[in-house]
């Protein structure tokens, strides 16, 4: 039985979660640790059964890390044999190159050059074909699970939930590296991401509480989620508690109607952050940081194995921090603690379970009228709550396993599984109920206890196989998704003025307990999906078609009403890819969106209907052969229907519709010394239909047609100043529209556009003495010029936004 009041999840997960640190720290204590087995060859375990030599070419590339530096020409139509077992690279290659007409030589520690024999005269082989210059493959030196070097990666795994290139996926991607969450200081999800295209945030004074992420138009935070963490979601609500970047191995955004493959989403997209894992080589990193409002931060990330077979391996990360805010008596306090452990008995078989802990302690930003932000006249570091009512406080469980096996013909089998528990206190004064008249703000006390929690479970079989000239990845699954969200929420008695140029505090207000304005929703979500990757030539056809059942249940404390309902639907995906030989490869595709909503209609007295979306999107992307440079461009169209609409009366209206289109362009690229991002998007979301008149023709709240932005970093070692990097950026954000200034202020209003800069500096000891190798220090500035901003969704939801604030870091990695 599942307990809906979340009290019995939450002594089970904190429990849980108890033993599980109390056994990895008694395991970690009793068991040496030893590096990992050093190998006298370059022995490796392949698995490349018979099919086309190409395919097997790629395949060797992909398992045994080295580049492969060929003409495709000359092993077209070739069929290979099969190579199982272990074995080194070089009897891989033989095995592989039996019975065909091809040479292989080591031209470097890590390349390898395919050739057709020698030709018997002018360049033209014994068999009449002519010998040409050879280009390289780059074998698999990354996966969409795993770290990268630098800021360009070119797998993920959001868009298809396997292991595939980017370039070879018909929606667009971004891969947000864990060295780019690095250099810039992320510390938040929405940091991470504001170098992101078609990403918009509210200002910092909200994220570093919850992420609430809009893509391409669309609020992803919410019960139907896009918010997810190892491709399972991470979200009952949006309060339940952000993701910590220095948790993330990377960050990837899939961006438009993604439902064939993730279920029941807003059709903006997904955040998918992958979780640290254990390493194959030991890792050992401290870091100390000191910054602004008296931040003081330490982070550490351990890995190494744990038995002298080196088959169970642990990966300990941790952050915590004490440190105050920009706003006046606000703390920014945080614990974060992620254990990890990886059982790999054999190349074919794996067992991660990850876990997590983390404990924010701080004060909620209340948000304020428009024309008190757009005036100054409230002071951007005041505080506005009460010093002996405010807080927020939030603690977040998580428990769950990746499990992985890939039998003898080929067939991987994935099952992966989450629990997570939220609880969260917040009190605030709300600031937003009427401007400033005369210096006085007057408050109304808001009081909330609330609990969630979620189980997501997720199978899936995937194969590689050939049929006739083809050559396909075929995926197969299930998931489960059960959700709980119980919020209990009250308010003042009465309104608590508040001189906002000569402040003093009241102190405790009085509530009105009687009257519970929250509710309890409870869902279950169920769905089956499949998937093929067909590849012909230089063609790659993806389709992909998934049914969900959902049953939502939900109990208004203040109206005393329950209501539940049961819907489905189907959400399929196409899409096209065509691949030239020299890196450019175009594309088109169509997806869907499904996401139900729990209510009636007031027009109709029926069941609200689902959420649906439908994306059309062309792009071009270019991946130059050899680089590390990946460009990418789109257009698309993205529509929701059966949009909700609510009047002064809380009534709900289901006839809203919104499109959204755009363009976005992006470069990431890593040259020499050089590393550089660059990103434009065009996102033109236009309210076509609305219960609210005078809303219909506008453009989204929170969503700027334009934005741009660009970052680089160089090091300056070829310009004789070993151990020095420094990077800097630019992030523009253009003007938001208000939707409801119309109706409330009687004539249309907008946020202004801003300017901010960012940069960086850091110094690498190791190049000053060779002792101090592993040692750094990089320092940091957000806002560098302290530009005075803030967002708005809506006329009484604005927030400042960050100053300058600056941060030291000092890192050990031995």
């Amino acid at each position: 039985m599942i307990d809906n009041t979340g009290h019995g999840h939450r002594r089970w997960s904190a429990a849980l979660m108890m033993r599980t640190a109390i056994g990895l720290t008694a395991l970690l204590a009793a068991l040496p640790i030893s590096p990992a087995v050093a190998q006298a060859t370059d022995a490796r375990t392949f698995n490349i059964p018979s099919q086309r030599l190409n395919r097997a070419l790629r395949d060797l590339a992909d398992q045994s890390g080295v580049q492969l530096a060929y003409r495709t020409s000359v092993a077209s139509g070739a069929i290979s044999p099969a190579v199982n077992g272990t074995m080194s690279t070089k009897q891989a290659l033989s095995r592989l190159l039996s019975g065909s007409n091809l040479n292989y030589s080591f031209t470097g520690a890590n390349t390898v050059t395919i050739l057709a024999n020698e030709p018997t005269d002018g360049g033209i082989n014994a068999d009449g074909s002519i010998q040409l210059d050879p280009i390289v493959i780059k074998g698999q030196s990354e996966s969409a699970w795993g770290p990268v070097e630098g800021y360009v990666a070119t797998r993920a795994s959001a868009g298809t939930k396997t292991d595939a290139p980017i370039i070879e996926t018909p929606q667009s991607v971004t891969v947000v590296t864990k060295d780019l969450l690095t250099d810039q200081k992320a510390a938040s999800l929405a940091d991470a991401l504001v170098y992101t295209p078609g990403v918009n945030v509210q200002s910092q004074a909200f994220s570093r509480m919850v992420d609430d992420v809009m893509l391409r138009g669309f609020n992803l935070a919410g019960g139907s989620s896009g918010m997810l963490r190892d491709g399972m979601k991470l979200q009952s609500n949006v309060y339940d508690g952000g993701q910590e970047p220095y948790g993330l191995e990377r960050v990837e955004v899939l961006r438009g109607a993604s439902s064939v493959l993730y279920g029941q989403l807003a059709p903006g997209g997904i955040i998918n952050g992958v979780s640290k894992r254990p390493t194959p080589e030991p890792l050992h990193e401290v870091n100390l940081e000191y910054g602004s409002y008296q931040k003081k931060q330490m982070s550490f990330d351990f890995s190494d194995a744990l038995d002298a077979a080196d088959t169970l391996r642990y990966r300990l990360t941790g952050v915590m921090r004490d440190a105050d805010n920009w706003v006046d008596d606000v703390p920014d306090d945080k614990i974060y603690i992620a254990p990890a452990l990886t059982w790999q008995p054999d190349a074919a078989t794996s067992l991660t379970i990850l876990s997590s802990y983390q404990h924010v302690n701080t004060r909620f930003a209340t948000p304020l009228d428009y024309r008190d932000v757009s005036s100054g006249r409230i002071p951007r570091d005041l505080f506005l709550g009460e010093p002996d009512f405010d807080l927020y406080k939030a603690d977040l469980y998580t428990l769950g396993y990746l499990f992985e096996h890939e039998f003898d013909s080929g067939l991987k089998l994935r099952q992966n599984a989450r629990y997570f528990h939220s609880d969260v206190d917040w009190h605030y004064m709300m600031g937003n109920l009427s401007p400033t008249v005369d210096g006085s703000l007057d408050r109304l006390a808001s009081y909330r206890k609330e609990k969630s929690y979620g189980v997501t479970l997720d199978t899936s079989l995937e194969q590689t196989f050939d049929w006739g000239a083809t050559e396909h990845t075929a995926l197969f699954g299930v998931d489960y998704y059960r959700r709980g969200y119980n919020s209990h929420r009250y308010r003042g008695t009465d309104f608590v003025p508040l001189d906002v140029d000569d402040p003093v505090y009241s102190g405790y207000p009085d509530l009105n307990f009687r009257t519970d304005r929250g509710s309890d929703n409870v869902s279950d979500q169920l769905g089956i999906y499949f998937q093929d990757q067909i590849k012909y030539e230089n063609w790659i056809l993806l389709l992909g078609g998934r049914y969900d059942w959902s049953d939502s249940s939900s109990t208004n404390y203040q109206r005393r009403l329950e209501s539940e309902q049961k819907d489905s639907a189907f959400s399929g995906r196409a899409g096209l890819v065509y691949r030239f030989d020299n890196g450019i490869a175009p594309y088109v595709s169509i997806s869907q969106s499904f996401s139900p909503q729990i209510g009636i209609d007031s027009l109709t007295g029926e069941n609200l209907k689902p959420d649906e979306g439908l994306q059309y999107e062309a792009g071009i992307r270019y991946q130059p052969p050899g680089t590390d440079i990946l460009l990418s461009a789109a257009v698309y169209e993205l529509t929701q229907k059966n949009v909700v609409s609510f009047d002064a009366f809380g009534d709900s209206y289901q006839v809203g519709k919104v499109r959204s289109r755009g363009v976005e362009l992006e470069a990431r690229a890593e040259y020499e010394d050089l590393g550089i991002i660059a990103s434009y998007a065009y996102t033109d979301t236009k309210i076509l239909d609305s219960a609210l008149d005078y809303e219909v023709g506008q453009q989204q709240d929170m969503v700027p047609r334009h934005t741009f932005s660009i970052w680089a970093d160089y090091k300056l070692d070829s310009l004789g100043v070993a151990g020095l990097k420094i990077g800097g950026g630019l992030r523009y954000i253009g003007k938001t529209n208000v939707t409801d200034s119309i109706d409330v202020l009687g004539e249309p209003v907008s946020v202004p556009g801003y300017l901010l800069a960012d940069a960086m500096v850091s110094y690498d000891f190791g190049a000053l003495d060779q002792k101090y190798d592993g040692l750094s220090l990089t320092v940091n500035a957000r806002n560098l010029f302290d530009k005075k901003f803030y967002t708005c969704a809506g006329t009484t939801g604005c927030r400042y936004g960050e100053p300058l604030s600056v941060t030291g870091t000092l890192s050990y990695k031995w």
